[in-house]
């Protein structure tokens, strides 16, 4: 699997996904995200090759337990990963550059799940940008 940021900069391949992928619910993966949920797959730190960028790549501290990596220059979200040493990466899914094979296993924190998107299948769909009407 290949996948990089908005801008390109950072750029990264694995062979696959050790675990489980998760739709987070949590209140700090939706603001990372800056949607309803982050989506993170599980890739073992040996597997992860950082092909360019890792020098783009800033650290937030989000909680004693865990920080999150974001490319400096668009602002992707990158990876989610425990401080502890050796500790897998949770890869943001939506830079993957194609369709994956995994699709998620669990939707986790679903107790901080928002109300506001829950009628997702409810709603139209466009193929590209909506129609805004007059």
């Amino acid at each position: 699997m290949n996948g990089s940021c908005l801008c390109g900069g950072v750029k990264f391949s694995f062979a696959k996904f050790d675990g489980g992928i998760a739709n987070c619910h949590c209140s700090m993966c939706r603001k990372f995200s800056g949607a309803a949920y982050g989506t993170f797959g599980t890739v073992r730190t040996e597997d992860l090759n950082w092909e360019s960028g890792f020098d783009l790549i800033k650290i937030f501290n989000s909680s004693e337990k865990a920080h999150r990596g974001f490319c400096s220059t668009c602002g992707s979200s990158i990876f989610y990963r425990l401080s502890t040493p050796d500790a897998p990466f949770e890869i943001a899914f939506g830079l993957l550059e194609s369709e994956p094979v995994e699709s998620p296993t669990a939707n986790i924190y679903c107790a901080n799940r928002p109300k506001w998107p829950r009628n997702i299948d409810e709603l139209p769909n466009f193929e590209e940008a909506r129609v805004m009407k007059k």
